[in-house]
């Protein structure tokens, strides 16, 4: 009777214990993953009121529309007869790299582009001009939990919902404006890319091409890399309870998070831009991406003096080579084999 008097004691001990360490824990990656999958929101910048404002000064048309009933607030870009300055300049360097445009004002597809984290729809304004010259609309949505998305939860593509996003936004837009049936393309950007993996992956006779800039293929490793390097012991205790956490929510398990996983049933053609110099997803995790998609169309290309901030905006004449990637493929798609 002692004895279990005294096991029942120390059980309660440890008990307690465990609950006054366990709860602050649950508590402190709860916080964290709200930071990872909740981050604050940026307001408008004052050059995404400048396109907003003064649309026909970039040669564009730009009109929005609540997809998927304000669920993902987008932006479509179209072309308006006279290009702007960006878009006179990525004209040129087509046709000097061989590329037969037809006149600005008509589009060949259509291209949905997905931001990165912490970003919102109006950051890729500057990157749909450049589009809409090459002879492209875009469409570009508010993924949730950034700018006017009603949604306060993200997981980087890895749900259902999120997967079909950017083919049930498509749906919306092209009915909403009466869009011709075309190619419909996908553009990720970081976090944006992880999107794109697991809409390609999601439904692939939809999407006619798949473009992944500076993404990564496993979520857990990257989040890894922003340790320092004093706290890295402690990293198996952070991933348990930050799992725990997730699972409380509902939401997945870092270790679930791996657009590689999607990457393996990508048979689209597909172009990975990576920048050499990008230390935040480094290299290595964009030719991971590449490795795994099994799709026999498939082209790599490395940005030498790419970060993972300027990656778009180095000497190297990126949006050329994409554009020019872009149009080739899907022309290839449409000729007889």
């Amino acid at each position: 009777m002692i004895i279990k008097t005294i096991l029942w004691s120390v059980l309660r001990q440890v008990t307690v214990v465990t609950l006054l360490i366990s709860i602050p824990c649950v508590v402190a990656a709860t916080w964290l993953g709200s930071e990872i999958f909740s981050p604050p929101l940026r307001p408008l910048q004052p050059y995404h009121l400048d396109y907003l404002n003064h649309p026909k000064q970039h040669g564009l048309r730009i009109r929005q529309y609540d997809c998927l009933d304000n669920k993902a607030p987008c932006l479509l870009i179209e072309p308006t007869k006279v290009s702007g300055k960006r878009g006179d300049i990525l004209r040129r360097q087509l046709t000097q790299k061989g590329v037969t445009l037809d006149d600005y004002g008509t589009t060949r597809g259509i291209i949905v582009l997905l931001h990165g984290r912490h970003g919102r729809k109006e950051d890729l304004l500057p990157v749909a001009e450049r589009f809409v010259a090459a002879g492209f609309r875009c469409l570009i949505p508010d993924l949730p939990a950034h700018g006017e998305s009603r949604l306060t939860k993200m997981t980087f593509g890895s749900s259902t919902f999120e997967s079909s996003l950017p083919r049930r936004a498509l749906n919306d837009a092209r009915k909403a404006f009466k869009l011709p049936e075309e190619p419909a393309i996908l553009w990720g950007m970081s976090m944006g890319g992880a999107f794109a993996l697991s809409a390609a992956n999601e439904a692939p006779d939809y999407w006619d091409a798949l473009l992944v800039i500076s993404s990564f293929a496993q979520l857990n490793y990257v989040l890894d890399r922003q340790v320092p390097r004093e706290y890295k012991v402690a990293l198996p205790i952070i991933h348990f309870f930050l799992d725990i956490a997730q699972l409380i929510q509902g939401q997945p398990r870092l270790s679930e998070i791996a657009p590689k996983k999607w990457a393996k049933n990508v048979t689209l053609p597909t172009l990975i831009v990576h920048g050499e110099k990008d230390y935040f997803i480094p290299l290595s995790q964009g030719k991971s991406l590449y490795k795994a998609v099994p799709s026999q169309n498939k082209h790599w290309i490395s940005v030498p003096s790419g970060g993972h901030m300027n990656v778009l905006a180095t000497p190297m004449k990126l949006y050329a080579e994409m554009s020019t990637w872009l149009i080739h493929s899907l022309k290839t798609i449409k000729e007889p084999i």
